[in-house]
């Protein structure tokens, strides 16, 4: 596995970035069809929330793979009907040169400039009958370097570790769109869902870690749809989480050269109203002191 990710490494494309930089992580939404195995939707608000926020402070979104869940649902254009107000938001990201896709095993098929073109760069407008512009000229990566000062930070969805669904993924979506779906109503928990099954989890996270530390780089992933902020000094493996968590989504922020683990919940005001607040759960460290 590290020969793997050290072959992906070398492929990445770079990006520079210093304390000016204002960058959002996020990852694994698994964006439906709006059915019943649309795990997006109940969170659907808090993350475009959020989303507004992050674009009207100047941050650069990265979403870290796994956006859309194109295992569960065939036909994608259903995905970009039922969200349409969530690309829309993607969209100015992307106008103002500030959205950057990597992909994960669920929208695996983004690496492909056909499905691109033919789904995310236009959506049919149903007031105007026309096609109009969504994601145009997107670009989806495999993985990212952040440059920051002397350090690399490697961004990867975290896949590629998990035999099952790296290697054996056209296996897994299988099971996944006619088997486990169907099964996980009865409590059956799929077996090849880092998310779902703790063995699988622990065993992408251990390799996840020892990469890291062997190769000295602050490593940040999802797939496993567990936040994790090492403490400094005790490990250089970060993971965002995940957008579809039972009360919220979770995040990873860096800016002003630190790095801050966040979570976006609906919160109840003194006068009864609901609105969406940001809560900080660990960080707010300097990247640079992982690596002294």
């Amino acid at each position: 596995m590290s020969k793997r990710l050290n072959s992906i490494l070398n492929k990445s494309k770079h990006i520079n970035i210093d304390n000016d930089s204002k960058i959002v992580i996020m990852s694994d939404c698994h964006r439906g069809s709006g059915n019943n195995y649309d795990n997006f939707i109940k969170n659907q608000n808090i993350y475009q929330a959020a989303l507004n926020h992050y674009y009207n402070n100047g941050f650069t979104y990265i979403e870290l793979g796994d956006g859309d869940d194109m295992w569960e649902v065939k036909n994608y254009n259903e995905i970009i009907e039922q969200h349409l107000d969530t690309f829309k938001l993607l969209a100015k990201f992307n106008n103002s040169n500030r959205l950057i896709m990597i992909y994960g095993n669920h929208d695996i098929c983004k690496r492909s400039d056909k499905v691109l073109k033919k789904y995310f760069y236009k959506y049919y407008n149903k007031s105007t009958k026309k096609q109009e512009k969504l994601l145009d000229n997107l670009v989806v990566y495999e993985s990212l370097v952040l440059n920051y000062k002397d350090h690399e930070i490697f961004l990867i969805h975290g896949h590629q570790v998990d035999l099952l669904n790296g290697t054996f993924w056209r296996l897994s979506r299988f099971l996944v769109r006619h088997v486990w779906k169907y099964l996980e109503y009865f409590g059956t928990n799929d077996p090849t869902n880092a998310a779902k099954n703790y063995k699988v989890a622990k065993n992408v996270e251990k390799k996840l870690k020892k990469w890291s530390l062997e190769n000295n780089k602050i490593l940040i992933a999802g797939h496993t749809h567990r936040p994790l902020f090492p403490m400094v000094g005790d490990g250089l493996y970060f993971n965002d989480g995940s957008c579809i968590h039972p009360n919220g989504i979770t995040c990873l922020e860096i800016e002003n050269g630190r790095i801050t683990l966040v979570k976006w919940v609906f919160k109840l005001k003194d006068s009864k109203l609901i609105s969406v607040g940001r809560e900080v759960i660990e960080g707010n460290e300097s990247i640079s002191k992982f690596f002294k």
